[in-house]
């Protein structure tokens, strides 16, 4: 029971056990460590979350670069890669594959160790991470050909963190690994780049306010029959592709299954119940498998020619592939071979026994035999002793002290024969023995003891057989987990009534009637669809305003999960999609406080922000939500001013800044590709209605007091804020803030900002050379200092001092 809860919390837990026989022992019996479990080097199914890949990461940083290695040891799957020495595309990576564990060098930079905060870390020997050293483990285990086919022993730095990872491997007793049998290079460029603070905003996994599955775009995906699958959609929407041609392949699978709904129907049924194939042909090659594992293999494996022959008219090239790669083939053996071995319902535990079949091997049967002539012959014995002896309670027991015994009771005791001898003594019976019996249990008992070690022995070579055959269990593991995936986008798009992403290389991302497909389905249909069009020119930077609560956010990611469903092949929830891939998708909404990291609402934003601005490129989208709310009014305004003329003029990426900084849909009419959109409102009296439609142009309404209202604050408050208001609005002036856009040489409109705290005739003299005492008052205050109540009743007061002084 502590076991689960030590790992969780990143300790290494020794497993210890005896490994000597005790009636062959001199002395103690011998105890070793058989295994050392840590985080990432579970393969026990109850530790592990079935969906969920549980990978151990190893890091190796050198001067320009850093290698990455990535291994699953409950499926075998085995990762390797190269990136440049930069700490934002090692977040990446580690956002990519969370693991459960990471292991690097005692020399490592400690600035690492920050990149891998909150995983378990694990700091290793530097001669662990030796080039040589590891070129040998990798030679041993995989072979020079294959080594040399996977191009892996060019990248020195991916060698030693393969090479590491293989060591940690030993010194966890985790050496005979038939399942890992080969090491597969990725490209971080073949798929889009989702960070940790992206995949928080879209909620691609988890939610944000529990951080659970629930609401999740997973969630709503995960219709897989198969862990396999479920495990393969995670990797799919965590790995969007950015290659239109394996795009297209994906889709063409899931069109093909959207058209024929028997089709899927059938496949699904023929996935449901699918045993774990991956991770029981792990424990397999680890020793560990059960009884039970190697017969849901053999169930596994068994229903592979059905699903083949589902698939035998498919069209579409990767159904074909999948097809192919599903024949049972020589896999038919192994399935026979525990089908006529082992029971269809055996115990968990080897020792058990009653584990192999009648009819698999003769001794085995031979003794089974003698064991039930034997149990036969001591249950005649007691009827045949009690009728003797005369003696209606006699019988006839075992124990693991004694043997086989005759008990009699005390009042029988004149009853008992000569020939009976005594060996044990109870407060009311008196246990006897005889020649005969003690002959028979001989006879049982070394028949029990064979058996129970013929029947060990018989499983585990049925085991290693198993084992030796594991790359070829894992083939077919992989292509039911992709089967599974694309029946499963089949089934939600069929569902959901999406439409197939049409995919372009101009630059344009076009989709009419968008829709959030989390809100959508709980909303049963009453959500308001938008659209939305970039073309990678005039139109590359949409400037979106409007009210609280409008809709803003939850438009930005709506956009973004639908060009993250078209990239990892899913049907999306519109009506019509053209999309040129992207190679990031960058979010900035939303605020919090990191206070056991000593951050601010404001430094978090910026942190974000300057990660964003460092890496964009031209063919990302970004998405940006109320910047500078957490300084004051000027710096914010400042800030996403300089942010809108730095994306737009250097970075060129397609960006959406929802703001309520309505002084910026001025840059519409400086900045070529800067568009103005906004949340339609439909006012009524003295209150407002949220239609949820974007539509074309700016508004410098906020309609903050109307949300305030609908938020149950207190009427008094409300009118009082009305009130404020248009004081405000009529005495406030405009002051220009300049000609044009930084780095921009083309003249423009002015660009304004209400100065809130401005009396009469301002604008047209400095506050310096006014010289008014309430003016300097005014410049003394510290604003960041004031609560917004403060502020308030600052400003009314310094009304009601100017109006006296009029």
């Amino acid at each position: 029971a502590y076991l689960p809860k030590l790992v969780k919390a990143g300790y290494k837990v020794a497993i210890c056990e005896q490994v000597e026989d005790p009636k062959k022992a001199k002395g103690l019996v011998k105890r070793e460590i058989i295994r050392i479990i840590t985080p990432g080097t579970i393969i026990e199914p109850s530790m592990l979350e079935e969906g969920s890949n549980n990978y151990l990461a190893s890091i190796v940083e050198e001067k320009d670069k850093i290698g990455l290695s990535f291994l699953d040891v409950s499926t075998g799957e085995f990762l390797a890669t190269e990136i440049s020495n930069d700490e934002g595309k090692l977040s990446s990576e580690l956002a990519k594959f969370r693991p459960a564990e990471c292991i690097l060098a005692q020399s490592a930079d400690a600035s690492l160790l920050d990149v891998m905060e909150g995983m378990a870390a694990q700091k290793l020997e530097d001669d662990e991470f030796d080039l040589e050293t590891a070129r040998s483990r990798l030679l041993n285990r995989f072979g020079d050909e294959a080594l040399n086919r996977s191009g892996l022993m060019g990248m020195d730095s991916a060698v030693r963190a393969c090479g590491a990872i293989l060591s940690y491997l030993e010194s966890a007793h985790l050496a005979a690994l038939d399942h890992i049998s080969e090491i597969r290079l990725y490209s971080p460029k073949e798929f889009m780049v989702l960070d940790e603070t992206t995949l928080r905003n879209l909620e691609l996994f988890r939610n944000i306010r529990d951080r659970s599955k629930r609401g999740s775009l997973l969630e709503f995906l995960d219709l897989t029959s198969t862990p396999m699958g479920t495990r393969t959609l995670q990797k799919w929407l965590q790995m969007p592709l950015i290659s239109s041609e394996k795009i297209e392949s994906r889709l063409d699978a899931v069109e093909e299954l959207v058209c024929d709904s028997l089709l899927r129907t059938e496949i699904r049924e023929a996935l449901k119940g699918m045993g774990d194939l991956e991770r029981v042909v792990a424990r397999t090659s680890c020793g560990t498998a059960s009884p039970k594992d190697l017969v849901a293999l053999k169930s596994s494996l068994e229903r592979l020619p059905h699903i083949g022959q589902l698939l035998v008219d498919v069209k579409s090239s990767r159904l074909v592939d999948l097809r192919k790669r599903l024949d049972l083939g020589s896999l038919k053996e192994v399935a026979d071979l525990i089908n006529g071995a082992i029971k269809d319902d055996p115990p968990s535990a080897i020792r058990e026994g009653g584990i192999i079949r009648d009819g698999y091997d003769p001794e085995l049967d031979e003794l089974k035999s003698t064991l039930r002539d034997g149990r036969g012959w001591i249950s005649r014995m007691e009827r045949d002793e009690r009728k003797r002896t005369g003696i209606k309670s006699l019988k006839v027991g075992y124990n693991n002290v004694f043997g086989y015994y005759i008990e009699v009771t005390k009042a029988n005791l004149s009853a008992v024969p000569d020939e009976y001898i005594r060996k044990q003594t109870l407060t009311n019976a008196e246990r006897f023995i005889t020649p005969e019996l003690k002959e028979m249990e001989s006879k049982v008992l070394s028949a029990q003891e064979r058996s129970s070690s013929l029947e060990e022995e018989l499983f585990l070579k049925i085991r290693a057989e198993a084992a030796s055959r594991a790359r070829e269990i894992q083939e077919k593991a992989a292509a039911l987990g992709e089967l599974d995936v694309f029946v499963t986008l089949a089934v939600v798009a069929a569902e959901s009534e999406f439409s197939r992403p049409k995919l372009n290389a101009t630059g344009e991302i076009s989709i009419r009637d968008c829709r959030h497909p989390i809100l959508d389905r709980a909303m049963r249909g009453g959500f308001v669809p938008n659209d939305v069009h970039f073309d990678g020119k005039e139109n590359r930077f949409l400037i979106l305003t409007g009210p609280n609560m409008a809709g803003k956010s939850t438009y930005m990611r709506q956009i973004a999960l639908a060009v993250i469903m078209a990239q990892m092949g899913s049907f999306v929830p519109a009506s019509f999609a053209s999309i040129s891939p992207v190679d990031r998708i960058f979010t900035r909404v939303g605020a919090y406080d990191d206070l056991t990291a000593g951050q601010s609402t404001f430094m978090i934003e910026m942190t974000e922000l300057a990660n964003i601005l460092s890496f964009a490129t031209s063919q990302s989208l970004i998405l940006l939500d109320e910047i500078g709310r957490g300084t004051s009014t000027f710096d914010g305004l400042s800030i996403a001013w300089s942010i809108t003329e730095y994306i737009h003029n250097r970075v060129r990426g397609k960006a959406i800044f929802a703001t309520h900084y309505h002084q910026l849909t001025q840059l519409a009419g400086v900045l070529t590709g800067v568009k103005n959109y906004n949340m339609a409102v439909k006012e009524e009296g003295d209150s407002v209605v949220f239609l949820r439609t974007v539509v074309p142009g700016a508004t410098d309404r906020s309609y903050g007091i109307h949300v305030a209202k609908l938020a149950g604050v207190p009427e008094e408050v409300v009118s009082r804020a009305k009130e404020i208001l248009r004081e405000i609005e009529k005495e406030a002036l405009i002051e220009p803030l300049g000609n044009n856009g930084a780095g921009s040489r083309n003249k423009g409109p002015k660009y304004t900002q209400l100065m809130f705290f401005d009396g009469p005739g301002a604008g047209s003299e400095s506050c310096d050379e006014m010289g008014d005492p309430l003016l300097d008052e005014i410049k003394d205050i510290d604003l960041n200092a004031l609560t917004p109540i403060e502020a308030l009743n600052k400003l009314s007061e310094y009304q009601k001092r100017l109006r006296e002084g009029e």
